[in-house]
């Protein structure tokens, strides 16, 4: 699939459609996780931003995209809630995955959800379990926009950079993702210094 739209993309210019494509990849990948839908979106958005698409727009549908596959991952934790964690999910994934993002999730939900985007694996779990945890949408809605920017942004700026380079792009997610679990370590880290020490007050 990916490669015949980087055939596609080297033999056409960018038409009106390639914001909506940006949009739709985002959302896509947001709602169905094992879709290569970051590394797609570098390549597409280097190719719009070279043929003149203004490097804001393309973040803005990635953003869009996201922020809408995020809100349906909410309410389908809110509605089914429990019932479909604990049968049709645990059969999906491993028990382990969802018991992990439900445990975040109720001891730090604004926080996790504003971060989500940059946990990888469990990224789109994390704001289901937002929603089968009770949380109201009015609290989940800013920091999961927050996320969706701040990724998208992210994405956008290397896409201008690299251009429509696959390999250039898959090299980029690959340290790009090294470098944010040495981030999040360092920043359990830090979360587990101050709780040791405020146990010690404490005593």
């Amino acid at each position: 699939m990916i490669e015949r739209i980087l055939e596609y993309l080297a033999n056409n210019p960018p038409g009106a459609w390639a914001g909506p494509l940006l949009g739709l990849i985002a959302f896509v990948e947001t709602l169905f996780p094992p879709f290569p839908g970051d590394i797609l979106f570098i390549v597409v958005s280097g190719w719009t931003v070279s043929s003149g698409f203004p490097l804001f727009l393309v973040a803005l549908y990635g953003v869009t995209g996201c922020f809408m596959a995020s809100c349906i991952l909410f309410y389908l934790g809110h509605k089914p809630g429990k019932q479909f964690v604990e049968g049709w999910l645990k059969r999906k994934l491993e028990p382990e995955r969802v018991n992990k993002a439900k445990e975040l999730i109720a001891s730090h939900g604004p926080l996790i959800l504003a971060a989500s985007r940059f946990i990888p694996g469990i990224r789109s779990l994390l704001v289901l379990m937002a929603g089968t945890s009770g949380m109201r949408f009015v609290l989940a809605v800013i920091p999961v926009a927050f996320s969706a920017i701040a990724w998208y942004t992210i994405l956008s700026v290397a896409g201008s950079v690299l251009g429509n380079n696959i390999q250039a792009a898959e090299g980029f997610m690959k340290h790009f993702e090294i470098w944010i679990w040495v981030v999040l370590a360092l920043a359990l880290l830090v979360f587990l210094i101050i709780r040791i020490r405020r146990r010690k007050e404490k005593k």
